[in-house]
């Protein structure tokens, strides 16, 4: 069970913040101040740091400047007031891993969290070997059981290789397994969320600084584009790198030199580029977030992912391969699963797709004793009723009318958080504008708010 150090002056939010942690399977400790935070720390290791940037007796980027010469591998994250972006970017140019500005949802820490010690969700600098995922990329669905042999094929070739599909189908673990079986699978395989470092981060963080290249930067800094130059660069969500920095990268990938900033020697460097995004990039390209130039360097060889909800007959032999890993893991050997909860993860709609099925086994495996049951799952399946009472329809058609209502609703609360913009909403279901206007249209979604003339009329000019 990975410990978390909670920072945090203010005794309501502190608690606040620990009950909800612990109800999503943490361990917590918690400080009040920079040296009890210390003195925590000395006492239990922790898996990350979440530390507030007021403090009693200093700031949390006292506490992270002191965590980074103590434990430099520990993940830390600083919650900031709301609009403090230098503060935020101060500090992750002093190696703060990732920041969330207050006021925030406690519940939405959880996810964060294991995001950040699993997924290194914003650069992961290890090596391959112990950055591979913990489960590898498993399937026997023909689809995409063809992708893996596709992919051992181009291993062996430097050639640029971009990875589409939704959010959770496994974009990464694939770009690991490319990794893998590639030539430079024992040199360095770095990740970078290039949606997640704020814009005037990334450059940094590509080509590398000198000691006082701008204010903050203390000592000189190796980039990722020079750290990985025998090995592999796995380009996250990289829809979202600034079209400024997509020409910068641009250059040095054609050229193979770099600089880093505030220096004045060339630096050869010779990275494998592997990227991955659940965006249109062709709609991208229309609206001008993604040059063609670009994204024709990355896209050499292309590869899709199917959602879950198209390879269902992964869904249960994922369940039961994360079952064995969790089993060992936390020490629970001879776990099944319910017969009713096998059907429900045969019949929920999977948005997360194969990452929430992880989280949800996950989830499961703490709350059970030696049988999972549809209560330890925490989804909500909502299947049609009298679809299910009709006995002239069969298993695979109950199925797809659940799948139906499951999005139909996906759709409508997209719609609703967004004030009726869809372009928006796609973004926010991980699916293509065009997508969500097919999905639209077959499933008969209507939307009655009186915002959404006016956001499609906004919206018309730039489609």
């Amino acid at each position: 069970m990975e410990t978390i150090l909670i920072v945090e002056d203010d005794d309501s939010l502190r608690e606040v913040i620990k009950t909800v942690l612990q109800t999503s399977g943490f361990h917590v400790e918690s400080a009040s101040s920079v040296k009890s935070a210390l003195d925590c720390l000395a006492l239990h290791p922790a898996q990350c740091v979440l530390s507030d940037f007021k403090l009693s007796d200093g700031d949390g980027m006292e506490l992270l400047s002191q965590t980074r010469k103590l434990y430099p591998n520990i993940p830390f994250i600083l919650m900031t007031a709301f609009g403090s972006v230098a503060i935020a970017v101060e500090a992750m140019k002093r190696g703060a891993t990732d920041y969330i500005p207050k006021p925030f949802e406690p519940a939405s820490l959880a996810p964060m969290l294991r995001d950040v010690m699993r997924h290194n969700r914003i650069v992961d600098r290890g090596i391959a070997e112990r950055s591979k995922h913990r489960l590898g990329f498993f399937t026997r669905a023909p689809a995409c059981e063809k992708i893996l042999d596709q992919a051992r094929h181009v291993a062996p070739f430097d050639s640029s290789v971009l990875i589409l599909g939704e959010s959770g189908t496994g974009k990464e673990v694939l770009a690991r397994y490319i990794h893998d079986h590639s030539e430079r699978r024992d040199k360095p395989f770095i990740a970078i969320n290039c949606a997640a470092i704020p814009a005037d981060l990334l450059e940094s963080e590509f080509f590398g600084h000198e000691a006082g290249a701008f204010t903050g930067a203390t000592q000189a800094r190796v980039g990722v584009l020079e750290l990985a130059s025998a090995g592999t660069i796995f380009l996250d969500e990289v829809g979202e790198m600034p079209p400024l920095l997509q020409v910068k990268l641009l250059r040095a990938l054609q050229e193979h030199e770099i600089r880093h900033l505030g220096g004045l020697k060339q630096i050869r460097v010779h990275p494998r580029i592997i990227a991955a995004t659940n965006r249109d990039l062709e709609e991208a390209m229309t609206t001008g977030a993604m040059r063609d130039d670009f994204y024709y360097r990355l896209a050499v060889i292309t590869f899709t992912l199917p959602p879950l909800r198209e390879r269902r007959d992964d869904i249960l032999p994922l369940a039961h391969r994360c079952i064995k890993h969790f089993s060992a893991m936390l020490g629970k050997e001879g776990v099944t699963l319910d017969p009713v909860a096998e059907d429900m993860l045969m019949s929920y709609a999977w948005p997360g797709n194969v990452r929430e099925l992880e989280n949800v086994i996950e989830r499961a495996m703490l709350m059970c004793e030696l049988e999972i049951k549809p209560e330890h799952l925490g989804i909500h399946v909502r299947l049609d009723i009298a679809a299910i009472q009709d006995s002239i329809r069969s298993l695979p058609e109950i199925t797809s009318l659940a799948i139906k209502k499951s999005e139909s609703e996906a759709i409508e609360r997209a719609l609703h958080m967004t004030g009726g913009n869809k372009s928006r909403a796609a973004d926010l279901l991980g699916v293509s504008y065009k997508t969500l206007l097919i999905k639209i249209k077959d499933y008969g979604v209507v939307f009655n708010d009186v915002r959404s003339e006016l956001v499609d009329e906004d919206s018309s000019g730039s489609r």
